[in-house]
């Protein structure tokens, strides 16, 4: 076996001003700026002029990000021609890459550079949220909503996805998500970004190539299985039996554990809060979050899961907070690419700096060189 790393641990392929990772310690940042200081105060907007300009916005630089955001969200009406195209069967993220494929053709995107990335990077980053929401609407036989100018990102998708503008609880719930999960070092499909655009490629190749790899379950498909776990289970009471069934048919709880972090992941409590409070509204099913809760306090005290320092991660609570914010489970993912577009976006500009195609080796470990034998004497020998 070669010492090679085969997950490619501790190899340095890229350089990064963006995010930095402590896995041991627990810790954040973007940018410098420690991602609980920006869950707590920044809005969604703030974090993507940081991680693409790297320094927060001055209140007229937001102001501008604002309108410029809310300009491109419109749809066009051969964008909404599109969505209406789209198979109403499938899985959405599958749906929905292919409309990011499609919306290249209609908007023609030239090869990246670094010096013009951010154009197509605004466009596709307001466009993609609406595409979800008026698509998650046509197949239930609702027409898409274009969400009022004045709204933020976040409120924005809430609107184009139910038609009414949030509650403020809701609102907060799903910016503060969208803050968490905007950067993330070099993960899976921040890596394939950056891969395609080192071929010299469109931005939309690039966020297309990004989904797919989003899309499993060792990386963001994660949040879509950890709630139908938790639907599953149903009662809390029915936590521990379900993860004992787990356990004993070696199969993996979604949503628990993560490459990096040895310790809680930095994001949980603040997608747990979130989660508790959009729960505890009258009226309100509050049975997911529940749930989890109930699951999280049953692994806490669980050796097999204390003996590998496997803690729920990001994809634990935000499963019942997209639940409770009303997203069909299949748009999960697709919440978390709408989120992580500012990252993929800032990586891909750092790699078109570089301006060299990333062309990694294998070591090959095949048969030592042989001789040729012809197709008759392979037939001799058979017989």
């Amino acid at each position: 076996m070669s010492a090679h790393s085969m997950g490619l641990d501790g190899t340095i392929v890229a350089q990064s001003h963006l995010g930095q990772i402590d896995g041991s310690a627990g810790r954040l940042s973007f940018c410098g700026y420690n991602v609980h200081d920006l869950a707590d105060n920044a809005q969604w907007e703030e974090v993507l002029h940081l991680l693409w300009h790297g320094e927060l916005p001055t209140t007229w630089q937001l102001a501008a990000l604002r309108s410029d955001l809310a300009a491109a969200r419109v749809l066009t009406a051969e964008e909404l021609d599109l969505v209406r195209g789209l198979p109403r069967v499938g899985h959405a993220l599958d749906v929905l890459r292919a409309a990011v494929s499609l919306l290249a053709g209609l908007h023609r995107p030239t090869t990246m550079r670094a010096d013009t990335v951010l154009v197509d990077g605004l466009r596709i980053t307001a466009k993609l949220p609406m595409l979800v929401a008026a698509y998650a609407r046509l197949r239930v036989g609702q027409e898409p909503v274009t969400p009022d100018a004045d709204l933020g990102h976040a409120a924005a998708f809430l609107h184009a996805l139910h038609g009414h503008r949030p509650a403020p609880e809701e609102q907060a719930a799903f910016n503060t998500y969208l803050v968490l999960l905007a950067e993330h070092g070099l993960n899976v499909s921040t890596f394939v970004a950056r891969m395609v655009a080192s071929a010299q490629n469109d931005l939309y190749a690039a966020v297309d190539a990004a989904l797919a790899a989003l899309k499993g379950t060792a990386h963001g498909g994660a949040n879509e299985q950890a709630m139908r776990a938790f639907l599953a289970i149903g009662e809390p009471a029915a936590a521990p039996a379900y993860i004992e069934d787990l356990l004993a048919r070696k199969a993996r709880l979604m949503g628990v554990g993560h490459r990096i972090y040895k310790t809680e992941d930095p994001r949980v409590r603040h997608l747990r809060q979130h989660s508790a409070a959009l729960s505890a509204r009258p009226g309100v099913d509050g049975r997911a979050h529940v749930v989890a809760e109930a699951v999280a306090a049953y692994i806490l005290g669980h050796p097999h899961f204390q003996a590998r320092t496997l803690y729920p991660n990001v994809e634990f609570y935000s499963a019942p907070l997209l639940y409770q914010l009303g997203l069909p489970l299949d748009t999960f993912t697709l919440a978390f690419a709408i989120a992580r577009l500012p990252g993929w976006v800032g990586h891909i500009r750092e790699q078109l700096a570089v301006a060299r195609l990333v062309r990694p080796e294998a070591e090959y470990i095949g048969p030592a060189p042989r001789a040729f034998v012809a197709l008759s004497k392979r037939m001799r020998d058979e017989g």
